[in-house]
């Protein structure tokens, strides 16, 4: 079954986390189409963490608006260019995330020279600033899931080891022996310690210094208790018989649109879903649906 997948921008993508991340602190910042009209200029912090473009007729407006409306000739455009290059600072945006220690400017050309997507429109002093590139911001404010998870603990006696063929013929009366006593305290494949009964209950002891195996890598601290975050395409229950049958190779039918419908769980509870994409050439999960509350959690 061939997935259709809807392309992701990674770069729209980026300038609409800027835009979302500085309008909620009250600064001017758009996503729209700029004008073709007039003269353009590239700019770009020395340090190459943004690149957007200026018309240097607007430059001028802002900062010398009588010298502006006294410059009618035909070559206004290409000398307010020329400004602008020689200001000392000729830009000062309000936002901390584009301050710079040099700017480094392009040669002045048409408008056809600017990108065919829409630009990030951030407002500075000196008149509009059109980003095409914009710093990176993180996703924004999410509400932390940490509350709505659980971590299954596993208080283990001990170990053993035995084939399918040996449990399937396990029956009431036999017993089990414990090849390997450890009182264990586990999480997934995650060693957290060891624990000691007594006669009111067990204490568990967290242990920083357990030795890594193959199965069990030890968590450190409260912050490495693992997370299994997992994208589910499709949840469905079978029979022994029916794993049979797709392991040699039947055909399992998926629901329509099923890419669209993508469950996010972590450590097995249900949090969100969202719709399977490309982005920047990676499979990745857009989330369409986000769970709130732990009445939500299934």
């Amino acid at each position: 079954m061939m997935l259709a997948l809807r392309q992701i921008d990674a770069r729209e993508r980026a300038l609409q986390r800027a835009a979302a991340a500085w309008r909620r602190q009250g600064w001017d910042a758009t996503l729209e189409t700029p004008p073709r009209g007039g003269l353009w200029l590239s700019v770009a912090d020395a340090e190459q963490r943004w690149q957007g473009w200026l018309q240097p007729r607007a430059w001028l407006e802002s900062t010398a608006p009588e010298l502006a409306r006294l410059a009618l000739s035909a070559g206004v455009e290409a000398q307010a260019a020329q400004w602008l290059a020689a200001a000392e600072r000729p830009l000062t945006p309000p936002m901390p995330e584009l301050a710079y220690q040099r700017l480094s400017l392009g040669e002045a050309g048409p408008g056809d020279a600017l990108p065919r997507q829409a630009l990030l429109r951030v407002m500075c002093a000196e008149g509009p600033l059109w980003l095409e590139r914009a710093p990176a911001f993180e996703a924004g404010d999410a509400l932390d899931p940490a509350p709505l998870l659980s971590w299954p603990l596993r208080f283990v006696i001990g170990d053993s080891r035995l084939s399918l063929g040996l449990l399937r013929g396990v029956a009431r009366g036999d017993v089990l022996l414990i090849r390997e006593q450890t009182a264990a305290v586990r999480c997934h494949d995650r060693a957290l310690g060891t624990y000691q009964s007594y006669e009111e209950g067990i204490v568990m002891e967290w242990d920083e210094s357990q030795q890594a195996t193959e199965q069990e890598a030890p968590a450190r601290d409260m912050g490495q208790l693992p997370v299994e975050l997992e994208f589910v395409l499709h949840r469905g229950r079978v029979t022994l018989t029916e794993l049979q049958d797709l392991c040699r190779g039947q055909l399992l039918n998926l629901p329509a649109d099923v890419e669209r419908r993508v469950e996010v769980r972590a450590n097995g509870a249900l949090l969100g879903r969202g719709e399977l994409v490309q982005l920047a050439g990676h499979l990745g999960v857009e989330v369409t649906e986000w769970l709130g509350g732990a009445a939500d959690v299934e």
